[in-house]
């Protein structure tokens, strides 16, 4: 079987909110978040019909079939909220309008997205899975 390695890389807009997290959580901030993923898969050649790539949200399973299968993979369309699309250049965190920072940490953390690491990383890095938690989060 073939090895697929990924890594993502994006990097940390510093923000009061992201101050904040990482004073509250003690999560280290860099001027780079970075995580890589090595993988063994089957080849399209093996003899297999259905593959499944399992594992936590957050864990690199689609950035493991992206690398492992390229133009095969779908991507969905982009998702935009009440308070328009998520901004590119900002952590996720800062993507809640003018809301408490409490209140922002108690919902992500309700919908299943309780990772301070993540929240200061940029929405179109997050794995779909901690997208859907934050479309959830923003609703």
């Amino acid at each position: 079987m073939p090895k697929v390695t990924a890594s993502v890389q994006c990097p940390v807009h510093d923000s009061f909110r992201v101050q904040q997290v990482a004073g509250m959580f003690d999560v280290p901030v860099a001027a780079r978040a970075r995580q890589a993923f090595c993988v063994e898969v089957p080849s399209l050649e093996e003899p297999w019909s259905i593959g499944a790539i399992v594992g936590p949200s957050g864990s690199g399973k689609t950035s493991i079939a992206k690398e492992a299968f390229g133009g095969l993979f779908y991507r969905p369309a982009a998702a935009v909220g009440a308070l328009g699309a998520w901004p590119a250049d900002k952590a996720v965190i800062d993507g809640f309008g003018d809301l408490p920072i409490r209140q922002i940490t108690r919902t992500l953390t309700a919908v299943g997205f309780s990772s301070p690491p993540a929240w200061i990383r940029p929405y179109a890095v997050l794995s779909n899975g901690e997208k859907f938690r934050c479309d959830l989060a923003r609703a």
